[in-house]
């Protein structure tokens, strides 16, 4: 493969089934213009406000590949929009209910998704980002345990640092070899666009040469018994928990968030009708 390899942007929507076949076979798919320019225009200000207000209290603990990035974590603690930008895409449901739910979660309905949200960020490259998988370990097989959604609210192109994946990696079975990153594809993407991947792709981005900005949304899903990267659901504002319906609850986790102990209950797949009132509640 050639080095410098791009992704054409220009082309129709793809159905749940192309999505999936294509996930499939190399690793991730592209959505082209799946928000429109007004939600693109307030989720930036709004990412933009949360930096501005939450930079000073992020930890220095930083792994390596997010030291000196801009980022803001936890976005379903403080946004519902930006929160309902992703989880109101029916596309998005569909294409992960497919690869994450699990059919014997037979206290949530068949027709809901029972996968988690592990993490929902943003962020904005600065140095390039060596590859690496989003998956703790290297395994083949058709099983997909973690999937990426990228929304971005920015133009995303080589000089601004774009992310840059191996197509069918996913499958290799192995970590990631940093000698193929001259090989990588460029993943040039334009404001309100949606990438999906496979957390085993190996993937990284370009250095950010060009003096501005490049914010995205990524939002990570997982398998429910795969434990989320915050305690989601322990720390949820209650006047945002009020506002969530059940679908929503189960999606941040709060079916199969652990008990504290035997005297509360011992069952981890539980039905929106166990549901608490109180976000405390579920560390009582």
């Amino acid at each position: 493969m050639s080095s410098q390899v791009s992704v054409d942007v220009a082309r129709s929507l793809p159905t749940v089934e192309e999505c999936v076949a294509s996930i499939e076979r190399d690793g991730y798919c592209y959505l082209p213009q799946m928000f429109s320019p007004e939600q693109v225009s307030m989720a930036l200000d709004r990412i933009k406000y949360w930096f501005d207000n939450t930079l000073s209290s992020q930890s220095e603990r930083m792994p390596y590949l997010n030291k000196d990035q801009s980022m803001v974590y936890n976005l379903q603690s403080k946004d519902l929009f930006l929160l309902r930008m992703v989880l109101g895409c029916e596309l998005i449901e569909k294409v992960l209910m497919h690869f994450l739910n699990d059919r014997w979660f037979t206290s949530i309905p068949a027709d809901a998704p029972n996968y988690i949200l592990r993490s929902f960020l943003a962020r904005s490259s600065n140095h390039q980002m060596p590859l690496h998988i989003d998956s703790f370990i290297p395994y083949a097989g058709p099983h997909v345990f973690i999937m990426q959604c990228s929304i971005p609210l920015e133009d995303q192109t080589e000089d601004n640092g774009c992310t840059v994946l191996i197509p069918g990696s996913h499958l290799s079975g192995k970590y990631c070899s940093q000698d193929a990153f001259p090989s990588a594809v460029s993943i040039k993407a334009r404001a309100g666009d949606l990438v999906f991947w496979d957390s085993r792709i190996w993937h990284g981005a370009r250095q950010n040469t060009s003096g501005g900005t490049r914010w995205a949304m990524i939002a990570t899903f997982c398998r429910w018994w795969i434990k989320q990267a915050f305690d989601i659901p322990g720390n949820l504002p209650q006047e945002l928990y009020d506002q969530l319906t059940e679908r929503e609850k189960g999606v941040l986790g709060y079916c199969s968030v652990p008990y504290d102990n035997e005297k509360h209950g011992i069952d981890m797949k539980r039905s929106y009708s166990l549901l608490p009132q109180q976000v405390v509640d579920y560390r009582r």
